[in-house]
């Protein structure tokens, strides 16, 4: 004979046990199922209404036109936005401007704490499906209500306080810095004196060579009026020693031809540029010596063209030495005179050298309080330029918003979780689930099922000796009616059988087996 499939004895073995436990899985699927009835008809239905912001930043330059510098200052102005939104103050004036619900009891405490809380799990914000936060400048608020009116009157009334809010939170850092930056300028312009004074009183102790420091501070090299003025001092002390020597040599010389005019002769045309009436004296002593000369080789000695022509040289000769000392004197005078200009353009030298060497010596402290009068006016424009940006932040905070409505409030077409039916199906299918499994706890199900009625049979905690004794045999051993029955084998067709009797159908032996009369009278010796 053909066994039986297995799967199929343990599919009628299971619906047998569901038709005998019926009421064991029928009681938990009606219940469940009315629960789940019950609370789909009662539950109250949330819809959600969401609302498109675009966010910029402030506008404080130029070319950024209201863009923002980089991903980190877009993410951290977003995470700003978030959390206003949820904060208790925006929440609380949202509750107040949609007005306390419809009650018998009265609101006077509305919005109470339980208010705000319920309205803040109801919100919800955050960047576009499929980007993060500081990758776009759109993010969507959504807020949760009990009807499609109610959850758009909701986002309204949450983006009104939150532009609302945000400009004070705006309005209240813009004065904050605006007082510190206040309270930074007022201290840079007293440093900004301080450092003036002090310019001020070394430029004064500077006085007359206040433009030569100046210049030396600037290039270091450049020629300003008081090196310009010593270099001309310097040429012209050069020139006044050359006038001083070529005095000398004069005098001597002037000295020398007083005691023999003929060393006038020997003088350079040079020598007499300050001497004109010497030069004529020696040029007509010359002529003189010439013409002597010329008539004595033609005449004698005592011819009287020579003689009056040697009395004409002695003549000149004796106009000569008389020119020749005051010629010494006047040439004394020259060299006096050159002497004192040469001795006060070295004083003037001497001066303007010391008063050189003077700005030398302040040239390192005026640099630094230069530098210092500078770096504080620098100091002092740019805090009136931050000053002036924060006031025109302040001004603008209230007027301007930084966050732009993109359309209006969109509702979905369905509420938010599951439906009625949804919720029906899921405790019609939760009770179907533990009835089951009530079932297969009590029922014996399979072609190797254990034998028992009760929770104490599939213990092995029997009432009577024959029941534990029941549970003994091995696992697929059937209890027969007749004790040579169990040593019998057993075959293919009995596996599984159910007997006429109730204990047959149900698998379990009520009492010890009995043995009938024949064999009976055959075991008895």
């Amino acid at each position: 004979m053909t066994a039986p499939n297995p799967f199929q004895q343990t599919a009628l073995s299971l619906l047998k046990a569901f038709r005998t436990y019926v009421w064991l899985w029928v009681i938990p699927t009606v219940a469940m199922t009315t629960v789940a009835t019950v609370y789909a008809i009662t539950k109250s239905t949330t819809w959600q209404a969401s609302q498109s912001l675009v966010i910029r930043d402030e506008a404080r330059g130029v070319g950024r036109q209201g863009r923002f510098d980089s991903t980190e200052s877009m993410r951290a102005s977003q995470e700003t936005i978030i959390e206003v939104a949820k904060s208790s103050a925006v929440v609380s004036a949202a509750l107040k401007q949609l007005g306390p619900p419809k009650s018998i009891f009265g609101n006077r405490n509305f919005p109470t704490d339980a208010d705000v809380q319920a309205m803040q799990e109801a919100i919800s914000i955050g960047a576009p499906k499929g980007s993060e936060l500081g990758t776009t400048e759109v993010l969507y608020l959504s807020v949760k209500g009990k009807t499609p009116d109610e959850a758009i009157a909701r986002t309204t009334a949450i983006c009104d306080q939150l532009e609302n809010h945000l400009g004070k939170l705006r309005n209240a850092r813009a004065g904050s810095v605006t007082t510190e930056l206040e309270q930074t300028l007022k201290l840079a312009l007293v440093d900004l004196q301080k450092a003036t004074d002090a310019l001020s009183t070394m430029e004064r102790e500077v006085g007359r060579d206040l433009a030569e420091l100046r210049v030396l501070n600037q290039s270091g090299t450049g020629e300003g009026n008081l090196r310009s003025a010593l270099n001309q001092v310097k040429t012209e002390i050069r020139q006044r020693q050359s006038e001083v020597e070529t005095h000398e040599q004069l005098k001597q010389v002037l000295i020398a031809a007083n005691q023999n005019p003929d060393e006038l002769l020997a003088m350079p045309s040079s020598m007499f540029a300050a001497q004109p009436a010497l030069k004529r004296l020696k040029d007509g002593l010359v002529d003189a010596q010439l013409r002597t000369s010329d008539l004595k080789g033609k005449m004698s000695p005592g011819h009287p063209l020579v003689k009056a022509a040697m009395q004409a040289e002695e003549a000149v000769r004796a106009n000569l030495r008389s020119e020749l000392a005051a010629a010494v004197g006047s040439c004394d005078t020259d060299l006096q005179v050159t002497l004192r200009q040469l001795k006060s353009l070295t004083d003037q030298q001497d001066d303007l050298q010391e008063r050189l060497g003077s700005l030398a010596g302040l040239r390192a402290e005026y640099a630094v309080l230069v530098n210092d009068v500078e770096q504080r006016t620098n100091i002092v424009q740019q805090a009136k330029q931050d000053l002036a940006s924060a006031r025109a932040t302040e001004s603008s905070s209230q007027a301007a918003s930084l966050i732009t409505r993109f359309q209006k409030p969109q509702v979905g077409d369905s509420p938010v979780g599951p439906g009625r039916v949804t919720i029906v199906g899921i405790g019609l299918i939760g009770g179907l689930m533990t009835g089951a499994g009530l079932v297969f706890l009590v029922a014996p199900i399979g072609p190797n099922d254990r034998q028992g009625r009760r929770l104490t049979d599939y213990l092995g905690l029997g009432r009577r000796a024959s029941d534990r004794q029941a549970a003994a045999p091995r696992a697929g051993s059937s209890i027969g009616r007749r004790a040579d029955d169990q040593k019998a084998s057993r075959r293919a067709s009995d596996v599984p059988q159910f007997g006429r009797r109730g204990e047959d159908q149900l698998g379990i032996t009520l009492d010890q087996p009995r043995l009938r009369r024949g064999d009976d009278n055959r075991k008895t010796p």
